[in-house]
């Protein structure tokens, strides 16, 4: 019935916190977006390209680009709530095959947040929002950066009534996708997010937020404040989780 949504999951929000994926979907619903879920997906990709395996990487790529392929075909847009997956499909993938579908699907794929204030921008993105009385810091992730599609999950963020978002740009998260996870470089990984911790402990923020997976989890080892995807506080916003 008309252009849709190909929602491409990965593995965080499919595996570690369904949350994300639920409120990307219901939050594109109340937008009168049709979305659906290509059936067996799997990650990425960029997990195995990060550690030098593009053997590995390629044959990811390869699968979800079977996957995807179709949707990309009938005009569909590929969504990518994790910007590390829309980077992985939009300039890794090219690089890794030469294959036309690879190129196909990296023109349709776009991160989630740009892919919301487009509506907004086109007066498509309802602003039916119950107020919420927060106060949150946005720490801006080094993949949403590289996307160059613009900066959009503060933008959204202050379309809620009593929310207050400001925007941390201060530094990487130190994170480097799994590699905070070590238990050898954990404390590397504190010290190269430090200025970015030390902003959002500020009592000025009460929350944090980010599109960033990794950055999300040491946002909340470093400081002890909750964060979440900006889907999710639009989510909850619209009253719908």
């Amino acid at each position: 019935g008309g252009p849709a949504v190909a929602y491409f999951v990965d593995t965080y929000a499919n595996v570690f916190d369904t949350a994300v994926a639920e409120a990307t979907i219901v939050v594109l619903r109340h937008n009168g977006v049709p979305v659906y879920v290509p059936a067996r997906q799997r990650g990425s990709g960029a997990y195995a390209l990060a550690h030098g395996d593009a053997d590995v990487a390629r044959q990811r790529l390869h699968h979800n680009v079977r996957r995807l392929a179709d949707a990309a075909r009938a005009g569909d847009t590929i969504v990518c709530s994790e910007p590390t997956a829309a980077l992985f499909f939009r300039v890794d993938g090219p690089t890794l095959s030469d294959d036309p579908d690879v190129r196909l699907v990296a023109s349709r794929t776009v991160e989630l947040s740009a892919y919301l204030w487009s509506l907004h921008e086109q007066g498509r993105l309802r602003t039916d929002f119950q107020p919420l009385d927060l106060s949150v810091g946005h720490h801006v992730p080094c993949h949403v950066k590289a996307l160059g599609e613009g900066t959009w999950g503060p933008n959204l963020l202050s379309l809620i009534p009593g929310l207050t978002a400001s925007k941390i740009d201060v530094s990487c998260s130190g994170m480097a996708g799994t590699f905070g996870l070590n238990a050898r470089n954990f404390p590397i990984a504190l010290e190269a997010g430090r200025p970015m911790l030390e902003e959002l402990a500020r009592p000025r923020h009460g929350h944090g937020s980010s599109e960033c997976s990794a950055c999300r989890l040491q946002m909340q080892q470093g400081t002890g404040k909750r964060a979440a995807h900006p889907v999710q506080y639009l989510a909850l916003a619209y009253g719908l989780m």
